[in-house]
């Protein structure tokens, strides 16, 4: 399965977990400025995309004479540079994507970002280095490892989501039902080797953080 990463513009805080997480992957796509995520991490993007707004204009240039595939898109338009970059890599035939920097000070892109999670159509896990965010649709599975000092939370995004199960945690749930505007999922601890999530029906956000 063709693994590729996706380097939005927002911040990155633990750049040697982004690292273990990146691995080698198939695949490197830029947004905007999401270009020096990759520099940081010594990888050549095979393509890089954007309207360029965030970018320094040296650093675009710098990227043209090294010969990055460039794909410039309108300043005014109906996607954020971050989502066309998910659908470019899924374009390309990526089976699943990682999503670095896709957090940060906007509230609105970070909040815009973690809601294309469960709407595309190849598993994305978004991550910043202090948080891991992946998104669970019915009848699906995850296992979470434990890690020191990480929390584990579960945060409904459909208005309920039933069937909710989860072990190898502090306070464990059989068949629970999480919805908006309650917390019964948030902050609980790993205490196996690693947790396991899953859920019957709804889309359920599973965030593993650290402070």
């Amino acid at each position: 399965m063709s693994r590729a990463v996706v380097f939005a513009a927002g911040e990155v805080y633990d750049i040697m977990r982004v690292r273990r997480l990146v691995g080698r992957p198939d695949l490197v796509i830029c947004a905007d400025a999401g270009l020096r995520h990759a520099r940081a991490l010594g990888l050549r993007p095979d393509v890089l995309l954007g309207d360029f707004d965030s970018l320094p204009a040296d650093v675009l240039a710098a990227a043209r004479v090294e010969g990055v595939p460039i794909l410039q898109v309108p300043v005014e338009k109906d996607e954020t540079d971050t989502e066309l970059a998910l659908a470019e890599a899924v374009r390309r035939g990526a089976g699943e994507v990682l999503l670095v920097g896709g957090s940060g000070t906007r509230l609105d892109h970070t909040v815009s970002n973690l809601l294309l999670l469960p709407t595309c159509p190849v598993p994305v896990t978004m991550t910043d280095g202090k948080n891991i965010a992946r998104v669970l649709r019915g009848g699906e599975w995850l296992e979470v490892p434990r890690e020191a000092g990480s929390f584990l939370s579960l945060v409904p995004l459909s208005p309920a989501v039933t069937g909710v199960t989860v072990t190898g945690v502090h306070w464990p749930l059989s068949g629970a039902t999480l919805r908006w505007g309650e917390s019964l999922g948030v902050s609980n601890r790993i205490v196996d080797r690693c947790a396991r999530v899953s859920v019957g029906e709804g889309y359920l956000l599973v965030v593993q953080a650290w402070d």
